[in-house]
């Protein structure tokens, strides 16, 4: 949606309503049972405030689409908690350490669409800085290297790193690791990941990038019924699961 630019155009409430409008993600629930199906209803998702946005336009430019084969070749396989048809691509923009912004995606479940937005957007507003928000597909799917390369991601069914007893949050679409490298994780067997992210262990440390309760992106998650695994006895400085 376009808007005007010209001096004297539409009054303040008007502009709100316009707002709220356009800031909003959408996204259709997923349809179930074989055959075709009358289109779904929307459900409509944190609309973001207007007074948060200096602009006429959201800030990251948020998108959602349902996710193809090929977005999950390497992510997921039968079996998995939660198909295909109930995950959606949220595409966005972020900024990177060197504050140039870029566009990147995550795969989540349909119903966290909007609050993934929210909460990203919130933490771009805020100024947090982000390494990169790749496919975990450039990887295989492999959790390790992927933390290695400081990736933010979200969906990815695959075993708990480290305990290969449990599925991951990541398998069901309702997780995110946010730079993976800045912010490692303490597995259940003792070991730190990833191994070129011990420096940040030191949480004195104050490097962009790096998360702590204050941080507001840990506030927006904690604020919807979220976690952070920062709070956790084996900390997990890079995780949240969406409330």
């Amino acid at each position: 949606m376009r808007f005007s630019h010209r001096r004297g155009g539409i009054g303040l409430a008007a502009l709100a309503t316009a707002l709220t409008t356009a800031l909003t993600v959408t996204v259709a629930a997923p349809t179930t049972g074989p055959g075709p199906t009358a289109a779904p209803s929307p459900v409509t998702v944190d609309a973001v405030p207007v007074a948060t946005v200096a602009a006429t336009t959201d800030p990251i430019r948020a998108t959602a689409r349902p996710v193809t084969a090929a977005d999950v070749r390497y992510t997921w396989r039968s079996g998995c908690p939660v198909g295909p048809s109930r995950l959606r691509v949220v595409e966005m923009n972020f900024r990177g350490y060197d504050g140039i912004i870029r566009r990147g995606m995550l795969i989540v479940r349909w119903d966290k669409v909007g609050q993934t937005a929210a909460i990203f957007r919130a933490a771009y507003l805020a100024g947090f800085k982000i390494r990169r928000m790749d496919n975990p597909n450039r990887w295989y799917g492999n959790d390790e290297e992927m933390m290695k390369a400081d990736n933010t991601s979200a969906f990815n069914c695959r075993r708990v790193t480290g305990n290969s007893t449990r599925m991951s949050p990541h398998s069901y679409g309702t997780a995110i690791d946010v730079n993976t490298m800045h912010n490692p994780y303490k597995a259940a067997n003792g070991v730190w990941y990833p191994p070129n992210g011990l420096r940040w262990i030191n949480r004195n440390l104050r490097d962009p990038g790096m998360i702590w309760s204050w941080s507001t992106i840990t506030k927006q998650v904690i604020s919807r019924g979220g976690i952070w695994g920062g709070y956790w006895t084996y900390k997990d400085y890079q995780h949240f699961e969406l409330g």
